[in-house]
């Protein structure tokens, strides 16, 4: 793998550094997660799961993932994934998950009411996947320091592929689940991320990580995970300026279509 990060730093299969440092990295507050209850703000994809892991092999205490779900209480607000996904994800992970319905101008309010409630039961920190854009920094410092938390970014401005490289070298997957329809076509929906795609998302002009919304990913095994978590689609729907993946609960289909149907749009 094209990367600057060195074997050394990458998790094994197994979760654990193979002789890494846990030195402390930009936004991360060092070892202050040692031995402490952390929640995790989790959407399903790479980076909350990359963020959470590098919390947890710093002896982070994983407490619960918390996601906001649009006001119908059916999908995630970030990334739109099913709440059954995400239930068997934080199932995998054996980790609570903590979800509200809300609608955006709620959105801090709510984010904010269930923070108190976790640190009323015991939560000291928060832990989040943003990479580099500073206001989504300040709005998460912003409702921890509300909660009387401490905010923990592991992930803060680390080269892209250092971030990718790691996620893949662990052993952990994941699949483009969302597009943005101005910056890329329906034909990346599907497919799981390896250093081929990485090179097309460039190619194509994104951040590699997609942290502009660009895309967005689900994961579907990773060294947290007890168990795999399916997948299964059977076409593709365009609303909201996205192309996303049209879902099935994994018991009514039992392979995800191999190549993603044409876009069709969706009231």
């Amino acid at each position: 793998m094209a990367s600057d990060a060195s074997r050394a730093d990458v998790p094994s299969a197994n979760g654990r550094l193979d002789g890494a440092s846990l030195a402390a990295r930009p936004g991360e507050g060092g070892g202050a997660l040692a031995g402490r209850r952390f929640f995790c703000s989790w959407s399903g994809g790479k980076d909350a799961y990359l963020a959470l892991q590098r919390a947890t092999l710093r002896r982070g205490r994983p407490a619960a993932l918390v996601c906001m779900l649009h006001e119908n209480g059916r999908v995630s607000r970030g990334h739109g994934l099913p709440l059954a996904l995400l239930e068997e994800q934080a199932a995998s992970l054996g980790i609570a998950l903590v979800t509200r319905a809300t609608t955006w101008d709620g959105y801090e309010a709510t984010y904010v009411s269930v923070l108190h409630e976790l640190a009323a039961k015991g939560v000291e920190a928060g832990v989040f996947g943003d990479i580099d854009l500073q206001g989504h920094r300040d709005w998460v410092e912003g409702v921890c320091d509300i909660a009387g938390l401490t905010c923990h970014l592991p992930l803060w401005q680390e080269p892209r592929r250092r971030l990718l490289d790691e996620f893949l070298a662990g052993g952990s997957r994941a699949t483009i689940v969302a597009v943005d329809s101005s910056k890329l076509g329906a034909e990346f929906l599907g497919l799981e991320l390896d250093d081929a795609v990485i090179a097309r998302l460039e190619a194509a002009g994104v951040d590699a990580c997609g942290e502009e919304g660009e895309y967005h990913t689900m994961v579907t095994s990773a060294p947290l995970f007890t168990r795999p978590v399916p997948l299964v689609w059977d076409g593709i729907d365009e609303h909201d300026g996205h192309y996303v993946l049209r879902y099935v609960h994994p018991g009514d289909a039992a392979e995800p279509a191999s190549l993603p149907a044409p876009p069709s749009t969706s009231v």
